[in-house]
């Protein structure tokens, strides 16, 4: 696979955190069909991929805390401008949950996204928490780790995913999530394979995955991530894989270890990183050819 991108968004090579570029509105022609596919970072651990006619969204967070618009409907601080609103998205998409944290599966999202009919897939527990916020059974559909599906014209095939959190934190959280609860996806397009993990930890079955082309790296400092140790092993276990960082530069929460981490902190490690390691603002496309 090759990936066109302007050199500009490359890793400088240096642990300095530059100024970020202010986000780029998703437009409606990222919608439209096309000869390539595109992925567009959400903020957050959001994505958007095109593929020729096919859109899919990934743990899309696009609407604002009704009460405070400083915050996202997670009651999160924002650093930066959604590039997505959901009022905005089109209903020729499928919506792909790795798993339930508000931070991933927005509620007010979910349920405005719900009202134009599109289509949603994930988990066990994601298909009960959507039944729960009044989306209908029958535009759910349940994807197990391991399973796959076709969406148009994109295979979708899920992972397994480690994410425990609760463990940290019982009372807030509850009962720690089970394996099972929680998946990442691989997406299979015509220029090659991109794994989006969702939220996990490193698990042997990462590093038995091959042949991945773009890679979305959780650069987050958290310890039930894909963190600052363990990124760099799963991005030197594709070594020629684009990255795409992402759960960094999105919310002002700096006691909250998942949104705490830059790419620049994380990119040193990594072979050629400086080659491969992208950092990209919310709404900017990444297009692979």
């Amino acid at each position: 696979m090759k990936f066109s991108l302007n050199k500009a968004y490359l890793w400088n090579g240096t642990r300095e955190v530059p100024a970020r570029r202010p986000s780029q509105p998703v437009l409606p022609a990222a919608f439209e069909d096309s000869d390539d596919t595109r992925v567009y970072w959400l903020a957050g651990a959001g994505f958007l991929i095109h593929s020729r006619r096919t859109n899919i969204l990934i743990d899309p967070v696009l609407s604002l805390h009704p009460d405070d618009p400083g915050k996202s409907e997670a009651n999160l601080p924002l650093k930066v401008m959604l590039p997505l609103r959901a009022e905005d998205v089109p209903e020729n998409c499928t919506v792909l949950y790795t798993h339930v944290d508000k931070d991933h599966l927005g509620p007010l999202t979910a349920k405005i996204l719900a009202e134009k009919g599109i289509r949603m897939v994930g988990t066990l527990a994601v298909f009960e928490k959507l039944a729960r916020l009044g989306v209908a059974p029958a535009q759910i559909d349940v994807l197990r780790i391991y399973e796959k599906m076709t969406v148009g014209e994109i295979s979708v095939e899920a992972t397994a995913a480690d994410h425990p959190w609760q463990l940290k934190d019982m009372k807030r959280g509850g009962r720690p999530y089970r394996m099972g609860e929680c998946c990442g996806f691989i997406l299979t397009v015509p220029e090659g394979r991109m794994f989006f993990p969702g939220d996990t930890r490193l698990m042997e079955e990462h590093l038995r995955i091959e042949n991945i082309d773009l890679l979305a790296l959780d650069v987050s400092t958290d310890e039930f991530h894909i963190n600052h140790v363990c990124g760099p092993v799963l991005a030197n276990h594709f070594p020629e894989a684009a990255l795409l960082p992402f759960h960094y530069g999105t919310y002002d929460c700096p006691d909250i270890s998942a949104h705490v981490g830059e790419p620049e902190e994380v990119y040193p490690a990594i072979e050629n990183a400086g080659q491969r390691g992208f950092i990209v603002s919310p709404g900017e496309s990444f297009v692979l050819k």
